[in-house]
């Protein structure tokens, strides 16, 4: 189907890992979209079908996109299914596609999410997810009788980065690297180095940054199977993201550094950086042979902690007053940025924190820091 210019503006919200919507929200801002007041987890904007399929194609700190299909009060499931079978939830479906209902219920008459999750699935007539049926997921928040429905528009979150195949223990998730390179300020031409890099994260989305590439590349996106999929306007929106990659303005890549005491994770860093198309380099040794750079720069990193921690602690490990003294040493000039979940003073009193997310089920803080001699301080 070609693109179709009078379709309406949508109500969207990206959902973010809570404690990161300030930085989604300016995401959207560079998309060009108008953001509405963000929520835990929660920044809604409006647009077109175009800025929900460039939010699904850009945005790095996004795990999913969602657009609202109807809100109405109900009281019984009689309001319900009236109400639901005007909104046509069928429009979504594609041939086979089954719906998922994920329901909330808050007080209201419509409390027992089962029974109303069964009715939805009585309205729409469709077959329910299971291994032969692909699903399209509705979210249904029920909050004192309003009920809300919105269709998911992503299907596979979006920070399973299609290159990122290789991992190790407690790896942290792409759209926090995203957050902590985003909120460093990094001006995207200067030296990055991670030396904790685990399976390349920091690194890989810091070269995808700087070559203006989509954060995942070759993916399927859950409207891509909506019978009202539009196939021109999808054109359009990967043509002009091609274009902004051939126009970025970084003409040459940064150098891009990798090092790992863990020869496996090295190996995991130099395998996920080939299938993004970026090009780094990784050696295996400690933080205490950090490799020296004078001038502008950034490190960035996710020191160990917990069972990950040599030590076995949550940030008052030598390793971190050691990563903090080979960063003064060394990368003098350099902006540093770090994810930990304790006080960040043992690695460098000067780290400033900027935002706190969970990972993994622990809280973390994103906290950064720019020497006054450098000028690596440009947005990113």
């Amino acid at each position: 189907m070609g693109a179709r210019s009078d379709r309406p503006n949508a109500d969207a919200v990206a959902i973010c890992p809570v404690g990161l919507e300030a930085i989604c929200a300016d995401e959207l801002r560079d998309l060009g979209y108008k953001v509405g007041g963000p929520t835990a987890g929660v920044v809604p904007f409006r647009g077109s079908t175009r800025a929900v399929y460039e939010a699904n194609l850009w945005l790095r700190t996004a795990t999913r996109i969602l657009v609202r299909v109807a809100r109405f009060r109900a009281t019984d499931f009689a309001h319900l299914e009236r109400r639901v079978s005007e909104a046509e939830l069928g429009t979504y479906l594609g041939p086979g596609v089954a719906p998922r209902f994920r329901v909330t219920s808050r007080k209201s008459g419509l409390f027992h999410t089962d029974a109303v999750t069964e009715r939805l699935h009585s309205i729409v007539g469709a077959p329910k997810a299971d291994d032969d049926h692909p699903e399209q997921v509705f979210i249904v928040r029920v909050d004192h009788d309003t009920v809300t429905v919105s269709v998911d528009t992503s299907g596979e979150p979006l920070h399973k980065r299609t290159w990122r195949a290789d991992t190790v223990s407690a790896s942290l998730r792409p759209t926090l690297a995203a957050a902590a390179i985003l909120g460093s300020r990094w001006n995207r031409s200067t030296p990055v180095i991670d030396p904790f890099a685990g399976s390349g994260t920091f690194v890989i989305e810091a070269g995808l940054i700087a070559a203006a590439l989509p954060p995942s590349v070759g993916r399927e996106y859950a409207f891509h199977q909506w019978p009202t999929f539009e196939g021109g306007t999808w054109a359009s929106v990967t043509g002009a993201a091609a274009s902004r990659t051939a126009q970025r303005s970084v003409p040459e890549p940064p150098l891009l550094e990798a090092s790992d005491r863990d020869e496996v994770a090295i190996r995991h860093t130099l395998a996920n950086a080939e299938r993004a198309g970026v090009s780094v380099t990784a050696d295996v040794r400690p933080v205490g042979q950090l490799s020296s750079h004078k001038g502008p720069g950034l490190v960035i990193s996710n020191p160990p902690y917990g069972k990950r921690s040599p030590s076995g602690s949550k940030g008052t490990s030598p390793v971190y007053k050691r990563f903090g003294e080979v960063v003064r040493e060394r990368r003098a000039e350099s902006t540093l940025t770090v994810v930990v979940p304790s006080d960040t003073r043992v690695i460098d009193g000067r780290l400033k924190k900027f935002a706190k997310a969970s990972n993994g089920g622990i809280d973390v803080r994103f906290a950064t820091m720019t020497p006054t001699s450098g000028s690596d301080s440009e947005p990113a």
